[in-house]
């Protein structure tokens, strides 16, 4: 393959690549890396007079500047092709996120940089904070108290789930030592477990960004805005006054949290998200089609993924009920079947889904559930 070339800048350089990589300013994780809190790699067209920008950082990816740089954006595919894909086939990842400033970055990446990778094209919503709303002390229940995510709470206690929220406080830091040192957090204690968190992301000056999670028995009941809220008041604290929260379009829990606490919302605009591995990103290209209620292009994809190699069983699930929407009993009972092969067992999950009702009171379904009650 040919070599195409784009520099490498050193951290000395950065400051070349400021104007070009403007347009991505609502995304913190750039700012992070210019300021050199955030590891991570800066490749510009031309390192005097660049361009176009491609970084990475703590997983994340983006390009910036001029998208008609062709020999760029070969530089660009190459790499993902001869370093970054092979390099995540460790396992430790299965995906990435691709951002990207100005819109024609899109044609780009699906027709050069990502050709045959299948990304899958997201939009997300950016929020930044205005005005408390309310008070998060007014709303928080009895028996449950909000504490600080500190070293006394990580070396103090030994409380379920607080091993995820340490792996929450390396999303965007190499360390849980990196984010005691550089960012903070609230959580929200019930008994002997951590049911919600909020942590800051990539604090530069007056600027922080937020990351909130919420245990799934616990969630819809407002812990996110209290979290969220007492992070915002240690940030104002701080004299933090930029606080911006990143979702994707279609999550309306996530939305109506920031709203909530009082965030506003700024932009929309486009992403890629790809798998690593070619199997699980045919099915999601399937996953995407099914949600459009696409059934037969659906199950173009899910059977292209299957033959491309090993798949989870949710994919033999997924091809089983788009089958069925497609009213050919004979490939939804052999997918069925075959999931329960791969260890499908939730018995009341199949009962109660409803892609399979006009089948309920055939012989394949009695066969299929005995099946499942004797495993």
């Amino acid at each position: 393959m040919a070599k195409y070339k784009m520099d490498k800048l050193q951290a000395d350089e950065y400051f070349s690549a400021r104007s070009v990589l403007r347009p991505l300013d609502i995304h913190l994780a750039v700012t992070a890396l210019l300021e050199g809190s955030s590891p991570g790699e800066i490749y510009v067209d031309d390192r005097k007079e660049p361009r176009s920008a491609f970084l990475g950082t703590m997983g994340r990816y983006f390009l910036s500047g001029a998208s008609n740089n062709a020999e760029f954006n070969l530089a660009v595919k190459s790499r993902f092709d001869e370093q970054i894909f092979p390099e995540a086939q460790d396992g430790k990842k299965d995906s990435f996120t691709l951002y990207f400033a100005p819109d024609g970055w899109g044609k780009v990446i699906k027709d050069v940089i990502l050709k045959g990778k299948h990304p899958v094209e997201h939009r997300r919503h950016y929020y930044r904070f205005i005005k408390f709303k309310h008070d998060w002390r007014e709303v928080l229940p009895e028996g449950f108290s909000v504490l600080a995510v500190d070293r006394s709470l990580l070396e103090g206690h030994t409380l379920e789930n607080l091993n995820d929220l340490k792996e929450e406080m390396q999303s965007e830091r190499p360390s849980v030592e990196a984010f005691l040192e550089k960012s903070f957090g609230y959580c929200v204690r019930h008994e002997d477990q951590l049911v919600a968190w909020c942590l800051s992301e990539y604090n530069c000056g007056v600027c922080c960004e937020v990351g909130i999670e919420t245990q799934e028995d616990y969630r819809q009941q407002g812990f996110g805005i209290i979290t969220t809220s007492a992070l915002v008041e240690r940030a104002l604290i701080e004299g933090i006054s930029k606080i911006g929260w990143h979702c994707y379009a279609g999550n309306e829990a996530s939305i109506a949290t920031a709203l909530t606490v009082g965030f506003k919302k700024v932009c929309e605009y486009p992403t890629y998200w790809v798998m690593f591995k070619k199997a699980i990103s045919l099915a999601v290209s399937g996953n995407v089609c099914f949600e459009h209620q696409e059934y037969r292009e659906a199950v173009d994809w899910y059977e292209k993924a299957i033959k491309a190699g090993e798949v989870p069983v949710w994919v033999t699930w997924n091809i089983a009920c788009a089958y069925a929407h497609l009213d050919q009993k004979e490939k939804t009972f052999n997918y069925l079947n075959l999931a329960v092969e791969q260890g499908f067992r939730d018995l009341e999950f199949i009962k109660t889904s409803p892609h399979f009702k006009k089948w309920h009171a055939s012989e394949d379904w009695s066969s299929l559930l005995s099946r499942l009650e004797a495993e």
